[in-house]
């Protein structure tokens, strides 16, 4: 073949390429980005518990979307440049507050004033500088009562659709907080002793003595003398069962159950979930309810 229509042929080559590249990432934003195409108002916010309570009172009006990738530890999440641009392009801004997300701060000075900001621990009760407090069914319900607020100021035509919205998952959460009181009022142990301190919150509401083997911290490592005094407590009070969060690590969780001969069994703190977990269409609702399964089972509750 002579060497011009070599480079003839290399030249289409690579407008083909060029071509079909672009195609392809047309295609892509158009399915990641429905709400340019719809003209619905884009909703970003942090943790899972935020994202389940938006979608449950924004219903098909806005577009709610989560920063934090599925199945990552939410305490080690730290959004990259591209992330802190679609923060930036939302009409709301919506996140946990109460330290758990040390990357907001440094964020907020940066976003245009078209781009609101809430910090929902300011809406709720708090214990102890504790920022799991989404695990207290009460404040759930104070999220979702401030959401229908806010949402209702971000699309007034739907205000409406958004308090309907928002009475009927009260509604459901006013049920699953029945189903904790009776499920926990008659239990042989009521100590729950997790590997990290995110359970606070439950325990407070539903008046169980919460022992954590390391802080609020999720990457701290506890000493060998503090994994020895919670063994100890495991055997005096003949604890059966030691929870672990799901989406960090078991390590410290499993050493302590095989060195005291009891279960470690996960328990879901739902600052995220995982991709498994979403497949199986799992909410706050059931996975809550299926918390409580677990801390029935191992307190001998009837």
């Amino acid at each position: 073949m002579c060497e011009k229509c070599q480079k003839k042929q290399k030249i289409v080559l690579f407008f083909s390429i060029i071509i079909a590249i672009v195609v392809l990432l047309t295609f892509i934003t158009a399915k990641k980005e429905p709400a340019a195409s719809s003209g619905k108002p884009t909703v970003v916010v942090s943790t899972f518990s935020l994202y389940e309570a938006a979608c449950a009172v924004a219903g098909d009006t806005l577009h709610i979307r989560s920063i934090i990738p599925l199945g990552s530890d939410a305490h080690m999440f730290s959004p990259n440049p591209t992330q802190v641009a679609d923060i930036s392009k939302a009409a709301l801004f919506i996140y946990n507050g109460a330290g758990f997300e040390t990357w907001v701060e440094p964020i907020k000075k940066t976003l245009p004033k078209t781009t609101s900001v809430i910090d929902m621990s300011t809406n709720v009760m708090l214990i102890d500088n504790d920022p799991h407090y989404w695990l207290d069914i009460d404040n759930m319900i104070k999220i979702t009562q401030t959401l229908d607020g806010q949402f209702s100021k971000l699309s007034p035509a739907n205000t409406d659709l958004f308090h309907k919205n928002a009475t009927a998952y009260i509604t459901q959460l006013q049920k699953l907080k029945a189903d904790y009181v009776t499920g926990l009022n008659e239990c042989k142990n009521r100590t729950l002793i997790t590997n990290h301190d995110a359970f606070g919150y439950l325990a407070h509401a539903n008046k169980l003595k919460n022992i954590s083997v390391i802080g609020l911290s999720s990457d701290e490592q506890p000493s060998a003398k503090t994994i020895a005094k919670i063994i100890e407590i495991v055997k005096e009070h003949k604890i059966k069962t030691i929870f672990f969060e799901e989406l960090i690590s078991d390590n410290v969780a499993q050493t302590i159950a095989r060195e005291a001969g009891i279960k470690a069994q996960p328990l879901q703190p739902l600052e995220n979930i995982s991709e498994d977990e979403l497949k199986l269409h799992q909410t706050y609702l059931s996975i809550m309810g299926n918390n409580l399964k677990k801390l029935t089972e191992a307190m001998e509750c009837r």
